[in-house]
C-alpha cells in the first residue's frame, strides 16, 4: 500500500527537480551571449560570424559578443568556453580544426565530440589547388607528374598544423603519390600566408577564387582543380579533384558553433535553430557568395553526424600518412 505513494513521490521529486532547468530553457536568453571565436581576423569563417551575430541578437532580443582567440590549434577558445557555464551564454565558433587538431598536435587533451555539444555548421568555402606561374605545368595532371619527378620541390602551405588545410594536402599527397614540402603558418598569419604564395614564396596552395581572382587574370598564377568532388560555377573548365583522383580522402573543412557538453538540450536546439535562420537570410547568402562561401546550417543531430564522419575520415588519412602529434 506504501508503493503507490512512494512511487508518486519519487515522480513528484524529479519533476521538482526538472523545474529549474525547464524555467531557464523557457526564459532563454536573459543577458548577453558570449561567442568565443579562432577564426582569424578577415577570414571568410570571420566575415560570416560577424554578418550573422547581429541577425541572431535582433532576433533573441540580447546582443551577441565576439570575441576572437585564435590559435593553439583551437585550444584557447576551447578551454575559454570549457571553463564557462554550460548555459548557453558561452559559445565556441570554430574552423574544422577543431576536431583535426587532436591528431597532430600533442599539446590537445580536449575532444569536441566528447567535451562539446555541436550546435549548427555555420559555413564552408570553396578552396581551389593553385599553382605559382614558377611552377611549369598548366593542368592538375602535370602538376602531380612535375611533383613526382621532384619529391620535396614543391612548397604547400596551411594556416597551421592540424588545420583541415593541412589534412587536405596530405590527403592530396597520399592520393596522388607525391611528395610536397609542407609549410604551416599561423591561424593569424592568412595574409601573409597568401602573400608568401602570389610572390612565389609558396608555389602551391588552397585558396577562395576571392583572394587569387586579380592574380589568375594576370596570369600570376594557375588553378589546376577544385577542391571538391563537383566543379566550380565561376570556373566551369576546371576540374573536380575527384575527376583526377577518384580515390581522393578529402575532408572539407566548415565553420561552426558549439556549447559546452552540458548545456541543455532545449538550449542548444534554440541556439541552432535562432542560427540557421540569421544564415538563412538572402543579404547574408549574397555577401558570403562573394567570399565563394555558403552557408552550410544544420540540426544539432546533423552537426553531430557530420562531425563524426568528419573525424572518421581524419582518423584514416592521419593512419595512413603514419602521421605522429608534435
Amino acid at each position: 500500500m506504501n508503493s503507490l505513494p512512494r512511487t508518486l513521490c519519487h515522480l513528484l521529486a524529479l519533476a521538482a527537480l526538472s523545474l529549474p532547468l525547464q524555467s531557464a530553457s523557457q526564459a532563454f536568453p536573459t543577458k548577453p551571449i558570449r561567442v568565443v571565436s579562432n577564426a582569424a581576423a578577415g577570414s571568410p569563417g570571420d566575415v560570416a560570424l560577424r554578418l550573422v551575430t547581429p541577425r541572431v541578437s535582433a532576433s533573441i532580443g540580447q546582443p551577441v559578443v565576439v570575441e576572437t582567440k585564435a590559435g593553439g590549434g583551437g585550444q584557447i577558445a576551447a578551454q575559454d568556453v570549457l571553463r564557462a557555464s554550460p548555459d548557453g551564454y558561452s559559445l565556441m565558433y570554430s574552423s574544422s580544426m577543431i576536431v583535426t587538431s587532436k591528431y597532430l598536435l600533442k599539446s590537445v587533451t580536449m575532444d569536441v565530440l566528447r567535451d562539446f555539444a555541436p550546435v549548427s555548421m555555420a559555413a564552408r568555402v570553396t578552396n581551389l589547388v593553385a599553382v605559382h606561374n614558377s611552377v611549369p605545368v598548366n593542368n592538375l595532371r602535370e602538376f602531380i607528374d612535375y611533383a613526382k619527378r621532384n619529391p620535396g620541390k614543391i612548397s604547400v602551405s596551411s594556416n597551421g598544423i592540424g588545420s583541415s588545410l593541412h589534412l587536405q594536402w596530405i590527403g592530396f599527397m597520399q592520393s596522388s603519390g607525391t611528395d610536397m614540402l609542407h609549410i604551416p603558418y599561423g591561424s593569424g598569419n592568412e595574409g601573409l600566408r597568401n602573400n608568401d604564395f602570389l610572390t612565389g614564396r609558396i608555389t602551391a596552395t588552397l585558396i577562395p577564387y576571392s583572394s587569387v581572382r586579380q592574380a589568375v587574370e594576370a596570369k600570376q598564377v594557375k588553378i589546376v582543380a577544385v577542391l571538391s568532388d563537383s566543379r566550380y560555377r565561376r570556373l566551369p573548365d576546371v576540374p573536380a579533384l575527384t575527376e583526377a583522383i577518384p580515390d581522393y580522402k578529402f575532408t572539407l573543412g566548415f565553420w561552426g558553433f558549439f556549447a559546452p557538453a552540458a548545456t541543455p538540450a532545449p538550449i542548444v536546439t534554440r541556439l541552432s535553430d535562432e542560427i540557421q535562420k540569421g544564415f538563412r537570410d538572402a543579404d547574408i547568402a549574397a555577401k558570403l557568395e562573394g567570399l565563394d562561401t555558403e552557408p552550410q546550417t544544420n540540426s544539432p543531430q546533423v552537426f553531430t553526424s557530420v562531425l563524426k564522419s568528419f573525424d572518421a575520415n581524419v582518423a584514416a588519412v592521419v593512419k595512413a600518412a603514419g602521421l605522429k602529434p608534435q
